[in-house]
């Protein structure tokens, strides 16, 4: 009888350290850890420019400290904007939406259709080596100076980075559901809607995300010759006078802008995709 009491006894602190594990495992699992060590490596970095800034450690020409960033964005704030408006639904949107709409539609088709894929297959390898930057010459050419040059680049950019992600996430799709659909009576249209479809949108919105992510880059490249307006026209004229403050305030507002792009498209794909498992 002693022994069992003894037993119960020493048995009973081990439990709240069982708890205690289990409760640490769960954040560690979790993503508010993850979240964490990011606020923490973007205060390090934040701690970092400030100590290296008031310690002048680095020219200002070269990095200037956080009370020049706030002088340079109110200079900049009447006209920023009308800036974000001319690179981002002027050009970036349109450009994005033609170019990623024909590159999906293309892509698909080529996945296909045989007869697509023998016509599109030499041109598409033929422009994939191309660089979207090289063309900025021939685009002025043929179109000028002005919003069509920048739209078409973008564009060509996106379609490029589609085209590639649609055909080869069709051509990825695991054979086996194909057979199932085939084994339960599908149709070829059945097949493509309730198979081909939700199985490639994963890698769909993978390849979205990258061009919208190259879509800021092939804008503000295609402002830095002949535009007048827009985040690009501005980053020309801060070159030209040697302004860091305004290069940097500048490239933060493109990053902000291309980060809540990235948001929205990986909130919509993780609303279409919640069948998907993940890691």
């Amino acid at each position: 009888m002693a022994t069992h009491l003894n037993a119960d006894v020493s048995a009973e602190p081990v439990r709240p350290a069982r708890r205690g594990s289990d409760l640490a495992r769960a954040f560690v699992r979790s993503r508010w850890l993850d979240r964490a060590i990011n606020a923490l490596t973007i205060l390090a970095l934040l701690a970092a420019w400030v100590y290296v800034t008031q310690r002048e450690i680095v020219r200002p020409l070269f990095l200037p400290p956080p009370q020049a960033l706030r002088d340079s964005y109110q200079v900049l704030a009447p006209n920023l904007g009308q800036d974000i408006y001319d690179t981002v639904v002027v050009r970036i949107i349109p450009g994005f939406l033609i170019g990623s709409s024909l590159g999906l539609l293309l892509g698909v088709l080529m996945a296909t259709s045989r007869l697509v894929r023998a016509v599109l297959d030499p041109i598409v390898e033929i422009l994939r080596p191309l660089p979207p930057l090289a063309l900025i010459p021939l685009l002025i050419l043929w179109s000028g100076i002005g919003s069509r040059t920048q739209i078409l680049l973008i564009t060509y950019g996106t379609f490029i980075v589609m085209v590639i992600t649609s055909y080869e996430a069709v051509r990825n799709v695991p054979p086996i559901y194909l057979q199932a659909a085939d084994t339960l009576g599908a149709t070829p249209l059945q097949k493509f809607r309730r198979v081909v479809i939700p199985a490639i949108i994963p890698d769909v919105f993978g390849g979205i995300r990258v061009a919208t992510a190259a879509s800021f880059g092939y804008a503000v490249a295609a402002e830095l010759i002949g535009a007048q307006s827009g985040l690009g026209y501005r980053l020309i004229l801060a070159r030209r006078y040697l302004r860091t403050d305004h290069i940097v305030v500048i490239l933060i507002v493109i990053a902000i802008l291309a980060f809540i792009a990235d948001q929205v498209t990986r909130r919509m794909n993780d609303r279409l995709t919640r069948w998907k498992s993940r890691i």
